[in-house]
């Protein structure tokens, strides 16, 4: 030991650090020398219940010596964008965007699922006589046209049986007041991401029915731990503790939501002015841990991407798209750093159970 220039006394202070951090699940990795690696992560949205595991992340960014600057988004488009231009080292844009921007030509990859559904969908008010997606036909259907979703409602209503784009009165909306026009009745429906759309609506009493995409085969994964491909080749150990940080965000927050909510107010103290804020995160919160009860994080590891999903998305992102370059789908994402944290059969059926329901139709 002596000769390796490590003590007797520093061996056993290393290894008992190393037995302590096992324990936790946790091993952070040694990506800095002598000061933290500083990073910028994008939310691709503002700070809320779908993304309040980055906040619960924080702690264990910082344990493997990553300084990390959270920083809201304006969607997910901007976000992968932005990665891509280097004003960001990570985000967290949806999965489709991913792969639509990776077909125009810019350096992405997914390094993790941090959602697996966007939750694309239509929202209708609990009294309204569509009470199915194919009776979608013939009503005003309300959407913001740069909203991602709205490039597969024809998909939709054609597997849905409502027809096509003609067969409803599709009526253009601001996103600002998208869920207003749907309580005021000035439409029928409305095309959002639910997980963000629902948390106001219930906020406001009314307990809408939905209708998801993912439903009626166009099955999207949401939230994804993103970078480029060469930052990843650059520096592939501060990618490693990113994900492995993550992957720890998530499952804290799925254990632990009331506490990961008072992590958030204390990142974003400005939240707590909204007397609804906390309902709000709840919701949101409720419908991401709902939504992230999958077969891939319960069988594979928190994080896991199925092959098979992303060759489903970029075919059906590729069909939108006849003009760009169809990417291989195994370059989109890896999973080289994920799947390694697992639940107990316990703790998924407690987080089931806790966010029964939330669950989407």
């Amino acid at each position: 030991m002596r000769k390796s220039g490590l003590s007797r006394r520093k061996f056993v202070a290393t290894a008992a650090a190393g037995a302590a951090a096992a324990t936790s699940g946790f091993v952070p990795k040694k990506v800095f020398a002598q000061k933290k690696v500083a990073v910028k992560f994008n939310l691709s949205w503002l700070p809320e219940g779908a993304n309040v595991y980055s906040y619960a992340a924080k702690q264990y960014w910082t344990k493997a010596g990553l300084d990390v600057t959270i920083e809201k988004g304006t969607g997910s488009i901007a976000a992968a964008q932005g990665i891509a231009q280097g004003q960001y080292e990570f985000g967290i844009p949806a999965a489709p965007n991913c792969i639509q921007q990776a077909m125009k030509g810019l350096p992405l990859i997914n390094l993790g699922c941090a959602n697996y559904d966007t939750t694309m969908g239509v929202i209708v008010l609990p009294e309204s006589p569509i009470k199915e997606a194919k009776d979608l036909k013939g009503k005003k259907v309300g959407s913001t046209y740069t909203s991602g979703e709205y490039a597969f409602l024809p998909t939709f209503l054609k597997n849905a049986g409502a027809g096509g784009m003609s067969d409803i009165q599709s009526i253009a909306l601001d996103g600002k007041v998208r869920e207003v026009a749907l309580l005021e009745k000035q439409v029928d429906a409305i095309t959002c991401y639910i997980a963000s759309a629902l948390p106001k609506i219930v906020a406001g009493g009314v307990q809408p029915r939905t209708f998801l995409f993912s439903r009626f085969g166009l099955p999207f994964y949401a939230h994804s731990l993103t970078t480029t491909t060469a930052y990843l080749a650059k520096e592939k150990g501060v990618c490693e503790a990113m994900a492995a940080g993550l992957c720890e965000g998530i499952k804290f927050a799925l254990m632990k939501p009331d506490e990961t909510i008072e992590l958030l107010f204390k990142e974003v103290p400005e939240l707590r002015l909204a007397s609804t804020a906390k309902e709000q995160l709840q919701i949101g919160m409720g419908v991401w841990a709902a939504n992230y009860v999958a077969k891939e994080s319960m069988e594979q590891g928190v994080g896991y991407a199925d092959p098979a999903a992303y060759v489903k998305m970029t075919d059906l992102i590729a069909a939108t798209a006849p003009n760009d370059k169809k990417p291989d789908p195994a370059t989109l994402y890896t999973n080289e750093f994920v799947g390694k944290l697992k639940l107990t059969e316990a703790e998924w059926k407690a987080v089931k159970s806790a966010n029964a329901k939330y669950v989407l139709g």
